[in-house]
């Protein structure tokens, strides 16, 4: 039996995609993304407070997500497939990075990521961040890329 999932939402996702903070929030607590996922003869829908967790899903879910805005709020629908091509697009500048420090303090806690790249317009960046999802999450990049991350004492 076949299930055909039908959500209900705006479908320009670019801005919400770049502009939300649904996307680089470390925990979505009052706006989860809603997952569609079919099994058997029944429809799951999964709650995800962390939008990173939509990329271990197939490409074709359906997902909805909710942009607050200051007079109402907006839903969105999408699919994995098209978030996942939106957070390769900004992980590539970042494959130029060099320069990459992991600052941790002196009990071993993570401070801040530094690192430099070259972005979309060529234009070289020298940045620092900070938030400990953020940090793990660019640093597996990173490793992945075969980028060497050097790690200091903070001082």
């Amino acid at each position: 039996m076949t299930i055909q999932i039908v959500t209900a939402g705006r479908k320009d996702v670019d801005d919400f995609f770049k502009l939300s903070d649904v996307f680089t929030a470390a925990k979505l607590t009052h706006t989860p993304l809603l997952v569609f996922i079919a099994i058997e003869d029944a429809v799951q829908v999964r709650l995800l407070d962390h939008a990173r967790d939509l990329l271990s899903l197939p490409d074709e879910t359906p997902v909805m997500g909710q942009w607050r805005g200051t007079m109402r709020s907006d839903f969105f629908q999408f699919t994995v497939g098209q978030y996942r091509v939106y957070a390769e697009a900004t992980l590539a500048p970042l494959k130029s990075a060099t320069q990459v420090v992991k600052v941790v303090g002196p009990q071993g806690g993570v401070k801040r990521l530094n690192f430099e790249y070259i972005d979309e317009q060529g234009i070289h960046v020298s940045t620092s961040v900070i938030g400990k999802a953020e940090i793990e999450r660019l640093t597996l990049f990173f490793y992945a890329e075969g980028i060497p991350v050097t790690v200091e004492l903070s001082r």
